[in-house]
């Protein structure tokens, strides 16, 4: 898949740059690209100054390149598809889910660089769903999605 994910990159003319953590320890990664002739970019490429058609990755990211860059390509194509930031970040990690639920080395990527939008725990009943059949990518964002939110309930009250 790295392979895969390297000739995209640069068939797309798409450059992946490594950064100081304390540059982007907010996001971990970020980018603005040209995605089938529209820019596609979050407001966090504004704040950092990312230039056209390339990727950030935190330095501390190496090792866990394959997964990131896949997710980030997900988003990337979801957002073209007219999904806001938050969608198009949940509906990129069901698909990680989908291909790497298996991988403990993926598992090992949230426990060392945890992601608020969607907790560890999250990740988890995901992928239990997704052992014991479940598919339907819907059915699976809007549990990402619920679990999530239920997270962030809990965080607000103390919890």
């Amino acid at each position: 898949m790295a392979n895969d994910v390297s000739v995209l990159l640069r068939e797309l003319g798409w450059r992946v740059r490594y950064v100081l953590h304390r540059v982007i320890e907010d996001y971990n990664a970020c980018y603005r690209v040209v995605y089938r002739g529209r820019v596609i970019a979050p407001p966090a490429a504004d704040r950092l100054g990312i230039p056209l058609n390339e990727i950030w990755l935190s330095e501390r990211l190496r090792g866990f390149e394959k997964y990131v860059l896949f997710h980030e390509l997900r988003e990337i194509m979801y957002r073209y598809q007219g999904h806001d930031v938050d969608e198009a970040h949940l509906l990129a990690r069901v698909d990680e889910a989908l291909v790497f639920c298996s991988d403990q080395r993926w598992i090992e990527y949230f426990r060392r660089f945890p992601d608020s939008t969607a907790p560890l725990r999250c990740i988890q009943e995901l992928c239990n769903a997704i052992s014991r059949g479940a598919s339907d990518r819907e059915v699976l964002y809007r549990m990402l999605a619920e679990c999530a939110d239920r997270q962030v309930l809990r965080r607000g009250h103390g919890s």
